[in-house]
């Protein structure tokens, strides 16, 4: 599905074991329709990875918004900074949070693809050929694999929504602070085998060897919210 706006806040992380029920419940039921209520948040989305996926990066979401101001906008940060005592519960209890405001560079879909793989690019040492733009123009080629429906590349921009807030002290109760991207490619599809597929495709194009600053994560739609479901 092509991203609305033109700006995205994504989430990639865990959640302890113990929780994930309750994680869950809580994340469909309160908190994406909380974030969902504020002026300029247009779609809330949430990916559970497939089996195998380290318990620390086993989740995936995404709000998508009109611009980036919405994330640093005064009803967003008074409700950063008043979370609800069961959002103080399952904050606590995250695992590896990685949080990034992202500007939208491309985004090409052909409907709803329920699996997806994303590809994180860490730090700020990009490789010259892994450039935003280059990645943007690799997009056509993707979109031809059988069973992709969808690619988008997203720009980091660690000015925005890095502030200390109530929810980021809680978030970080395990003993880990945000994880930044510096950019990122979210690519969907109708089935795990066409991703892997375009995985090999973007490793053989631009020699990406997966390392501690390149992560790449398969996870499949569990849940996906718009302001509309809340009228």
């Amino acid at each position: 599905m092509s991203i609305l706006g033109s700006a995205v806040l994504v989430n990639w992380g865990g959640i302890v074991e113990a929780k994930e029920i309750e994680y869950n419940e809580w994340h469909s039921k309160e908190h994406m329709p909380e974030r969902l209520s504020l002026p300029g948040f247009l779609r809330g989305l949430r990916a559970v990875g497939i089996p195998g996926t380290d318990l620390n990066q086993k989740y995936f979401m995404m709000y998508e918004a009109e611009r980036k101001e919405v994330f640093i906008s005064r009803k967003y940060l008074e409700r950063l900074n008043n979370p609800t005592e069961w959002t103080k519960e399952i904050l606590s209890n995250y695992l590896s949070p990685s949080r990034t405001v992202c500007s939208v560079i491309s985004s090409k879909s052909i409907g709803l693809g329920c699996y997806f793989s994303t590809i994180r690019f860490l730090g700020e040492n990009i490789e010259d050929n892994h450039n935003v733009e280059n990645l943007k123009s690799f997009t056509p080629k993707i979109l031809k694999i059988n069973g992709v429906t969808g690619m988008h590349v997203i720009l980091g921009d660690s000015s925005y929504g890095q502030m200390k807030t109530e929810e980021k002290k809680y978030r970080s109760s395990q003993g880990l602070n945000d994880q930044i991207v510096s950019q990122a490619v979210i690519i969907e599809g109708l089935n795990h085998h066409s991703l892997k597929t375009a995985i090999k495709n973007f490793k053989r194009k631009f020699s990406l060897k997966e390392c501690n600053n390149i992560i790449i994560n398969y996870y499949i739609c569990q849940n996906i919210l718009t302001q509309q479901d809340l009228l």
